[in-house]
């Protein structure tokens, strides 16, 4: 994945040292450089506005670190690797004997909330699954693109504690970093353009670890809201009102003024609305399929499904359907006209073709199958 930030992205600044920043995550093997980093632009953004260097709690950056794993782990199921500290640290959370209120429901505000109480409540164990393992390595191995030179230890990185670097250790110990007037006035100003360099460089290390995964790029942060889907239910409405569709693909009873538009694969998968994956289905029904994946035995009457939505509206109103047209050629690889005239079997090879494989990564990925 080429960088489209390039090395122009961190400039105009004579007060900080620059050119490290951009170096520092390259040959990225973990995910907590990008987790460390981002933890504290968001700390620096929310601490009170004055002019003076910023003192922030190790600890709090480390639960803030995992706070901001939780959605991308537990809500769209990415891996950080099987071997990745924050993989093991929510693992050790989900077990009931380490006495933590586990729930992969919560947004990130909800998990800090847990994590900073459990930290008040819990403080040696928060030290033990937490802690430790994140604050052995990850605060001086983020500065070590400042260093003159490589560093095995923490007792190592301390002979280059300088104010010069983005954050410096006040009491050479590892319960705070402090970072300085210049430091904390450059981070506040970038804030957005960091957060969005350190987005994307984790995108490229999930990348190959989560192959075939579709969005990663919007798999860090829930969205305040999601889209509504009123202009897909526009197109349905008048082919389902047409064809006096009685059931769904499911075999459901469907009731043409009451139905709920489903994510075939969920949108924790997928995160978009494009209208090959979405079908009409009983609300009821709809809620509790949820982010569970429909069994591929569904994929044949999902693509006659689409086939007649098609064939509707390509000779009614072909013109005003062109962006909706322009999703399934996108997805299938086919020019609409052809799937138009496609035989039935034709058109659900292709979907199958194109649907199979993005069912078995969700899969894979923990997605539970829809009985």
């Amino acid at each position: 994945m080429k960088d489209p930030f390039g090395s122009s992205l961190l400039v105009s600044s004579s007060n900080v040292a620059l050119k490290p920043l951009q170096r520092v995550f390259h040959k990225t093997t973990a995910s907590y450089k990008f987790l460390w980093f981002l933890a504290i632009l968001d700390l620096v953004k929310e601490a009170p506005q004055d002019a003076g260097p910023l003192r922030l709690s190790i600890s709090m950056i480390c639960a803030r670190m995992v706070a901001k794993s939780w959605i991308p782990t537990q809500r769209f199921k990415l891996s950080f690797g099987r071997w990745d500290q924050i993989t093991a640290i929510i693992e050790a959370l989900k077990n009931p004997e380490n006495d933590f209120p586990f729930d992969p429901r919560y947004k990130e505000p909800e998990a800090l909330r847990v994590l900073e109480d459990f930290a008040i409540a819990q403080p040696e164990k928060f030290r033990k699954i937490i802690f430790s393992p994140l604050a052995r390595y990850v605060p001086y191995r983020f500065l070590s693109v400042w260093f003159p030179k490589a560093v095995d230890s923490f007792k190592e990185a301390i002979a280059f504690n300088s104010k010069k670097n983005p954050y410096y250790f006040p009491e050479n110990d590892l319960s705070f970093i402090e970072i300085s007037t210049e430091w904390r006035k450059y981070f506040l100003e970038n804030y957005a353009l960091l957060k969005d360099f350190t987005y994307w460089n984790f995108a490229d290390f999930l990348q190959t670890r989560n192959t075939a995964v579709p969005g990663l790029v919007k798999k860090f942060e829930l969205p305040e809201s999601r889209i509504s889907l009123e202009t897909q239910r526009k197109f349905w409405a008048p082919f389902l009102t047409s064809s006096r569709l009685a059931r769904d693909i499911y075999g459901n009873q469907l009731d043409l003024n009451n139905f709920a538009l489903d994510h075939f694969l969920p949108w924790t998968f997928v995160v978009h609305n494009q209208i090959w994956n979405l079908t009409p289905m009983d609300r009821r029904l709809n809620s509790s399929k949820n982010d569970q994946i429909p069994q591929d035995t569904y994929i044949r009457p999902l693509a006659l499904q689409h086939k007649n939505l098609v064939r509707y509206h390509f000779s009614k109103d072909r013109k005003r359907s062109e962006d909706f047209f322009a999703e399934y050629e996108n997805f299938l690889g086919v020019e609409i006209a052809d799937f138009v005239s496609a035989s039935d079997a034709q058109v659900i090879e292709l979907f199958q073709e194109h649907l199979d494989p993005l069912q078995q990564t969700a899969l894979n990925m923990g997605f539970p199958l829809w009985q």
